[in-house]
């Protein structure tokens, strides 16, 4: 159960100006009445096209916010929605919700340049627990393979302890790429040897020790040699050694660190075969 938090208003002094223009209402429209004004609007574009077929595709009322729209007479436009809207009349929907301001046009350009200037980024990790409190499939196949790695996301920027990481888009290609079994493998590698490897969640650790990895299925048929290789390895003095050699050389950071592993690999089957 989470907690339900109240919003409360910001501690300290504020020198606010008086506040200006009148609250907007709330009103079903229909989408024949909404114009695009092309003064301060976007073009339909390439990208803009992706972004409509992905909302047609899945297509839900509870992800449809209210359009924002400024009346003039009985013709109305829009601010800030032309994305859903294109997509609602797209599958044959004729009317929205929409936010009704009236004002200017000058207040209207100003509105658009203020909404969508002042939106606030949505961070992958934050993105990552609304997709798992959703119980979306790709999110609870990921967290399936993060349990038995004892990986744990985290929303803290720093100081992050062994199996914490805020990598969850890396990790999230990195399923696609290695597969649920092998990804459990790479991150155990990390987080199970040595001290725990803490802060080394990161991408080009990640790849860096998948791409050494996963070409070696006689390694990784024996996990208790495979650890044993890595338990010889501080992967964050590797880290380290691989960024400055990539600004010497340009070499890959992730290229540096899997060429290194497999250098160890390579010597830990040799002392192997001679004993």
């Amino acid at each position: 159960m989470s907690d339900l938090l109240p919003i409360l208003p910001l501690a300290g002094d504020f020198e606010a100006k008086p506040v200006s223009g009148h609250p907007g209402a709330l009103q079903t429209l229909p989408i024949s009445s909404l114009r695009i004004d092309d003064t301060y609007q976007r073009a339909i574009s390439a990208g803009s096209i992706r972004v409509i077929k992905r909302i047609v595709n899945d297509f839900d009322w509870a992800k449809f916010l209210p359009v924002i729209v400024v009346q003039d007479g009985d013709v109305f436009s829009v601010v800030d929605g032309q994305h859903r809207t294109t997509a609602a009349a797209t599958i044959g929907i004729t009317e929205v919700p929409c936010y009704v301001l009236r004002c200017t046009a000058e207040e209207a350009a100003a509105a658009f340049a203020a909404i969508n200037g002042n939106v606030t980024p949505v961070a992958p990790v934050d993105l990552w627990f609304a997709m798992l409190a959703a119980r979306d499939p790709d999110a609870v196949k990921l967290q399936r393979v993060l349990d038995a790695a004892n990986v744990k996301v985290t929303r803290r920027k720093s100081a992050h302890g062994v199996g914490e990481t805020r990598s969850i888009n890396v990790l999230r290609r990195a399923l696609d790429f290695y597969g649920g079994a092998l990804l459990t493998t790479i991150l155990q590698c990390i987080t199970e040897t040595g001290d725990g490897n803490p802060g080394m969640l990161v991408g080009a650790v990640i790849h860096g020790v998948g791409r050494s990895i996963r070409t070696k299925p006689e390694l990784l048929a024996d996990p208790s040699s495979l650890f044993d290789v890595f338990d010889g390895i501080d992967l964050g003095e590797l880290l380290e050694r691989a960024k400055t050699e990539c600004a010497h050389t340009g070499n890959i950071v992730q290229a540096v660190i899997t060429r290194e592993i497999n250098a160890k690999i390579t010597k830990a089957k040799e002392r192997a075969d001679a004993a």
